[in-house]
């Protein structure tokens, strides 16, 4: 018989913690011996090694065992638990990492033995979010204290519906007793399968035969989740609902307001057509304008002629919807503001805001609609010449002429003290300085 064999069990725990941190330096002589080590070990007991490295914690060493693939150990560990909390510490663990054999194994040891709904049904909820279906039955079936179905208010069929596991939320559904409800937590099964764009799932928790989900549940959040993200079938299933339907302007609107900004222009059609209920494009005081004005979008167009409340008309002046367009430099979008026949917006709104984030961009096509407004148009010398100094600052020379030579009230280039001569000269553009303009300079 080899030598190894008769190693004290001490030594031979200190060699294996040692190839645990084995570096490059050590010998071969080291590795053989650690060969020898571990089938010395394997033949007198490894779950004892893994019990010693984590200071006697059983719970640890499964974990530490479970994280290496060491299965063969970890069942050791199982049927060796010290105490009831080990074993239920340890249940909730190879739940997680769906290991049945493991779970039963822990259900009906001779002495120690877990319960499938300890920790108010911990191991239960862990399995279902990862779709562990063999684990979830084996939990729902002990025949001594089962795991139920609706603990702790549903979080199972919650976290099964976030990853649309239909056949783990059949489980639940329809256990003989504490069945969960399609309805648990006000219906934030039905959000999270919205927002995660599980069609079937959202189906199968609205169709429910008992407690069954309400398409408006939480005012309308899981419209609002699926609009945000452009599930259009969901939100179809949610609006068509015969009963408790989802409205389109839930929440003043939010849904649109997430879809716009977002960009998502057919849910923007769905929720501007909705035959009942319709979104107005004026919620939230206009922000889905605001937002389709920021990244230019077509879509702006159809917003703006959409039907709305007569006492909201006009809000998006409100909310600088000009001024984001500005900013983008969306030339058509501006022009669809200026020329608007109802409630055009006004180029000199917000002290000429637009004109300036358009000089800073560099946009002169949309500074030139602004200065020619036909009514209320923007002045070049607002903010005390902000828009020339920002220009001048960035080197935008065309910009800078056309605040100069405005027929009225025209920039000054003394403005500020010549702080734009200044801007103009530390970017190296001097020349967009030189007009009869200047002034006093």
């Amino acid at each position: 018989m080899p030598v190894h064999s008769h190693l004290p069990s001490d030594l031979v725990t200190d060699i294996v913690l040692r190839t645990l941190r084995l570096d490059r330096q050590s010998s071969i002589c080291d590795a053989a011996l650690v060969c020898h080590a571990w089938h010395s070990i394997v033949k007198q007991n490894l779950a004892e090694i893994f019990v010693h490295r984590c200071y006697g914690d059983m719970p640890n060493a499964l974990s530490y065992a479970l994280r290496h693939k060491a299965l063969d150990v970890a069942s050791q560990l199982v049927s060796r638990s010290a105490s009831l909390d080990d074993s239920n510490r340890a249940l909730s663990m190879v739940s997680t990492e769906g290991l049945g054999d493991l779970a039963m194994l822990l259900l009906t040891a001779p002495l120690h033995a877990t319960q499938a709904n300890s920790q108010d049904g911990q191991a239960l909820v862990q399995a279902a979010s990862r779709s562990h279906s063999e684990v979830v039955r084996i939990l729902l079936d002990s025949p001594h204290h089962a795991a139920h179905a609706d603990c702790r208010d549903g979080q199972a069929l919650v976290d099964a519906a976030r990853r649309g596991h239909g056949e783990v939320m059949h489980m639940l559904m329809d256990s003989p007793e504490h069945a969960a409800h399609a309805n648990c937590q006000g219906g934030l099964a039905l959000v999270e399968a919205a927002s995660n764009g599980h069609s079937e799932v959202v189906r199968m928790l609205l169709d429910a035969p008992q407690h069954a989900a309400h398409a408006d549940s939480l005012h309308g959040q899981a419209l609002v989740d699926a609009a945000r993200c452009g599930h259009t079938e969901v939100m179809h299933i949610l609006m068509d609902c015969p009963q408790h339907a989802a409205h389109a302007n839930c929440q003043d609107g939010l849904a649109l307001v997430e879809a716009e900004s977002n960009g998502r222009s057919e849910v923007v059609r769905m929720l501007l057509d909705a035959p009942e209920h319709e979104a107005h494009t004026n919620c939230r005081d206009g922000q889905a304008l605001v937002d389709a004005a920021r990244r230019g979008l077509t879509e702006i167009d159809r917003i703006m002629d959409a039907p709305q409340p007569a006492e909201d008309a006009g809000k998006h002046q409100d909310r600088k919807v000009l001024v984001d367009a500005a900013w983008g430099g969306h030339s058509e979008v501006v022009r669809m503001l200026l020329d608007d026949p109802h409630h055009a917006a006004h180029a000199d709104s917000h002290d000429g805001q637009a004109l300036v984030w358009a000089a800073y961009q560099g946009h002169s096509e949309v500074v030139r609609m602004l200065l020619d407004a036909l009514q209320h148009a923007a002045h070049a010398d607002c903010q005390g010449g902000q828009a020339l100094l920002d220009a001048a600052r960035r080197g935008c020379s065309e910009v800078v002429r056309m605040l100069l030579d405005v027929p009225e009230h025209a920039a000054h280039a003394d403005c500020r003290n010549g702080l734009a001569l200044l801007h103009a000269a530390q970017a190296g553009r001097i020349e967009p300085m030189q007009t009869p303009k200047m002034g006093r300079l």
